[in-house]
């Protein structure tokens, strides 16, 4: 992030999180009038350094903060790794940080994932609710890495074998905007999960989610639903061209958060929307974040094409099927804690 941002380590639950600060700028406004403070929450393989062109722009008028999430990057947390478990590390985490009070919630990939849990667990410390490329319910199949990141022993061979090699492959599967990743970022990344810790963090991840699923399938239990989330204001925030969560994805997670939650997705982007057009996703959350009170100052885009909004809101959900993650991001079980 830029050299305004506070990086400081924080303890709540029982996680050490890494906490990087854009604080309210002097003079703002304070107490009830003051605007909500945001929660960015990244994604796998990414720490908070993926919100570094984004964040500065939320904290013209407000407070935001952007940790990395439990046992990834530098913060530490020994598990368990189930949604519920990572969701009550977060919840901890805002009761610190802003207690009584309540958080906007913008989450990317696992993040959007435990961001959905966090406001379906904790209501009481959500108000609005941002979701970019990151599942719910349902998955498509071809997110085979679900699987294989859940077997025992292999993938700790395969990124013993590969290091590197394995986070660019991640990272490269995933992108398909014509501007490359900061070059600093990408072995920030690669340096976060190529550490035994760090791998082993990661892995535990989805483990937690599609281990207890495949015991499901095998022993035909009947797996408890997932309760619907719900917040004042919900966006959909979604790249075009994921390679592994298509569109259709997207529009499952508009149908779980209800008619009013309205979804914009970017031509040109895929998987990593937040450092492939993040000048895009910063004039949509400035827009979407935007108080009455507080008019969010303008921000100059200029993406490979102009997001695009769908027209009408989609119709309410069936009765919906658990389901796995995707590229680096999970399958929510979110919020299980209910």
């Amino acid at each position: 992030m830029s050299e305004a941002s506070q990086v400081r380590t924080v303890p709540a639950g029982t996680t050490s999180f890494l906490l990087r600060e854009h604080p309210q700028p002097v003079g703002a406004g304070t107490g009830d009038g003051a605007p909500t403070p945001v929660l960015l929450l990244h994604g796998v393989p990414e720490t908070s350094s993926a919100w570094r062109d984004i964040a500065p722009r939320l904290a013209s008028g407000r407070r935001v903060l952007a940790p990395d999430l439990p046992g990834l990057g530098g913060s530490t947390f020994s598990g368990p790794y189930d949604v519920a478990s990572l969701v009550a590390q977060l919840a901890a985490l805002v009761d610190a940080e802003v207690p009584g009070g309540r958080v906007d919630v913008v989450g990317h990939d696992w993040g959007g994932s435990l961001a959905l849990g966090l406001a379906g667990a904790r209501p009481d410390l959500v108000r609005r609710i941002v979701v970019a490329n990151a599942p719910f319910r349902s998955v498509p199949l071809r997110a085979l890495h679900i699987p294989f990141f859940a077997l025992p022993v292999v993938p700790e061979l395969l990124f013993r074998l590969g290091g590197r090699r394995v986070v660019e492959t991640m990272l490269d599967l995933g992108w398909r905007s014509s501007t490359p990743l900061d070059a600093d970022r990408r072995a920030e990344y690669a340096a976060a999960y190529t550490t035994r810790a760090g791998v082993g963090a990661m892995l535990g991840y989805y483990r937690a989610v599609a281990r207890p699923r495949a015991a499901a399938l095998v022993t035909r239990a009947q797996r408890a639903g997932t309760p619907r989330v719900s917040a004042e204001q919900a966006l959909v925030l979604w790249g075009a061209l994921d390679p592994v969560l298509p569109i259709s994805t997207g529009e499952s997670v508009v149908r779980d958060l209800g008619a009013d939650c309205v979804m914009v997705t970017l031509p040109g982007v895929g998987h990593f929307v937040l450092e492939e057009a993040p000048d895009v996703v910063a004039s949509v959350l400035l827009d979407f974040l935007a108080d009455e009170t507080t008019p969010a100052p303008p921000v100059v885009a200029a993406p490979p094409q102009q997001p695009e909004k769908l027209s009408q809101p989609l119709d309410p959900p069936p009765d919906a099927v658990p389901a796995a993650a995707v590229l680096g991001s999970p399958a929510t079980d979110a919020p299980d804690p209910a």
